[in-house]
C-alpha cells in the first residue's frame, strides 16, 4: 500500500512540476514577446511623450513592476532640454544626478538605497523595495538610464539576470539618437542660424495658425513687425562680423523683454517680427516700451559712441475686419516705415526709436 501512496506521490509531484514548467514556459513566451513590442515601440516612438506612455509603461505591465522609468541627462540631449517631465515616466535630472550614482558603466541593482543618487529613490521612503538601474550610453558617455523598481525586494538582486534590462538601453539608446537627431534637424529648420531666434519659417507657420485661430475660435492676437536703426551704417562702419554680433547681443535682449507664450523670430537682415498673445493697448505700450529701452540700452564694447533702437508697426487683430494674414503683414509692415519717417534724423542717421499703431492717431 506503501508503495502505491510513494507512486500516487510521485505523479502529485511531476504533475504540478510539470504543470509549474509549462507555466514558466508561458511567462517566458509571453515576456519575449512583449520584449519585442517593447522594443519595436521604442524605435517607434517620435517623442518623448510617446515614450512615457507606450514602451515604458508597457514595461512596467509586461514584467510586472511597480515602476519603469527612462531618465535623461539634460546636459546631454537636445531634445529634453525643454521637456516637462513632470508626471511623466520620462525625467529629465541634472548631471550631478548620474554623476553620484554612475561612477562607471555598471548595471546598479539590489535594495541598498544608499548607493544611488536620491534623484533615482521614486519609491516612498518607507517601502522596502528592489530595483535595477541600468546606464544608457552614447559614445561612451552616459546620456541616460533605465530604472525598474519591484516591490519585491528580492527582484532585482545581484543574482538576477539583467541581460534583457541592458538588451532594452541598447534599443533605448538608438531610440533616444534618433529622437534627438530628428529634433536637431527641425530646429535647425526652423531656427535662424545666426540669432537662434524662430525663422521666417516660423513666421509664416505662426501667422497662419494665428489667423485660423482669430477667424475660428475668436482668438485675438497682435503682430509686430520692426527694424533696427542704423544697421546698414554700423555693417558699413565696423563690418559685417561686428553687425553680426550686434544682432545676436540685440536680438537676446529683446527676447528677455517679452512673455513666455510670445514668439519672436527674426524676418531677414535686421528685421524682425514678434506675435504676442497680449492684445490690451495699455499693456502692449509698456511692452514696446521695455524693448526699447532694452535696445536703447545695449551697448558695443569697441565703439561705445554708437545709439541703438528700432522703428516698429503694430497691428492688434482683435475686430473681424482682416480678410488674411497678408493683409496684417502689409498694415503692419506699412506702419513701420510711417514711424521710420517720422523719427528725428541728423546726419542720415536715426536718433530714436518709435512704433506706431498703439494710439490712436496711427
Amino acid at each position: 500500500m506503501s508503495n502505491i501512496s510513494n507512486l500516487l506521490k510521485e505523479n502529485y509531484d511531476l504533475k504540478n512540476e510539470l504543470e509549474s514548467m509549462v507555466i514558466r514556459v508561458k511567462e517566458n513566451e509571453a515576456k519575449h514577446n512583449g520584449f519585442k513590442v517593447i522594443q519595436f515601440s521604442l524605435l517607434l516612438s517620435d517623442n518623448l511623450d510617446e515614450i512615457s506612455s507606450k514602451p515604458i509603461r508597457y514595461i512596467e505591465e509586461i514584467f510586472d513592476i511597480e515602476r519603469a522609468l527612462l531618465f535623461i541627462r539634460k546636459d546631454c540631449l537636445a531634445v529634453a532640454q525643454n521637456y516637462d517631465s513632470a508626471g511623466s515616466r520620462v525625467q529629465v535630472l541634472e548631471s550631478d544626478a548620474f554623476t553620484y550614482t554612475f561612477l562607471d558603466d555598471e548595471v546598479r541593482s539590489g535594495t541598498d538605497k544608499s548607493v544611488i543618487h536620491k534623484d533615482f529613490q521614486v519609491m516612498p521612503q518607507n517601502e522596502e523595495y528592489s530595483y535595477v538601474l541600468v546606464p544608457i550610453t552614447d559614445n561612451g558617455r552616459i546620456v541616460a538610464a533605465l530604472g525598474f523598481y519591484s516591490s519585491n525586494k528580492n527582484r532585482f538582486t545581484k543574482e538576477y539576470n539583467f541581460d534583457f534590462v541592458e538588451e532594452f538601453a541598447l534599443i533605448a539608446s538608438i531610440a533616444l539618437k534618433k529622437l534627438d537627431n530628428a529634433f536637431l534637424l527641425e530646429m535647425q529648420a526652423n531656427t535662424d542660424y545666426l540669432t537662434g531666434l524662430p525663422n521666417k519659417f516660423i513666421f509664416d507657420l505662426t501667422g497662419t495658425s494665428s489667423f485660423h485661430e482669430y477667424k475660428h475660435n475668436g482668438r485675438s492676437f497682435s503682430f509686430f513687425m520692426f527694424d533696427l536703426n542704423n544697421y546698414k551704417y554700423i555693417n558699413d562702419k565696423l563690418g559685417h562680423l561686428a553687425g553680426d554680433n550686434i544682432l545676436k547681443t540685440i536680438a537676446r535682449n529683446m527676447r528677455s523683454q517679452i512673455g513666455d507664450y510670445d514668439i519672436l523670430g527674426r524676418f531677414g537682415g535686421d528685421e524682425f517680427y514678434l506675435f504676442s498673445v497680449e492684445t490690451d493697448k495699455e499693456k502692449l505700450k509698456e511692452m514696446v516700451k521695455n524693448l526699447i529701452k532694452t535696445v536703447e540700452e545695449t551697448s558695443y564694447e569697441e565703439n561705445k559712441d554708437l545709439k541703438f533702437g528700432f522703428c516698429g508697426g503694430v497691428v492688434i487683430v482683435d475686430k473681424d475686419e482682416y480678410m488674411s494674414f497678408e493683409e496684417i503683414v502689409r498694415m503692419a509692415d506699412s506702419r513701420l516705415y510711417d514711424a521710420k519717417s517720422k523719427i528725428k534724423k541728423e546726419n542720415g542717421l536715426s536718433l530714436e526709436s518709435k512704433v506706431m499703431g498703439l494710439d490712436d492717431d496711427n
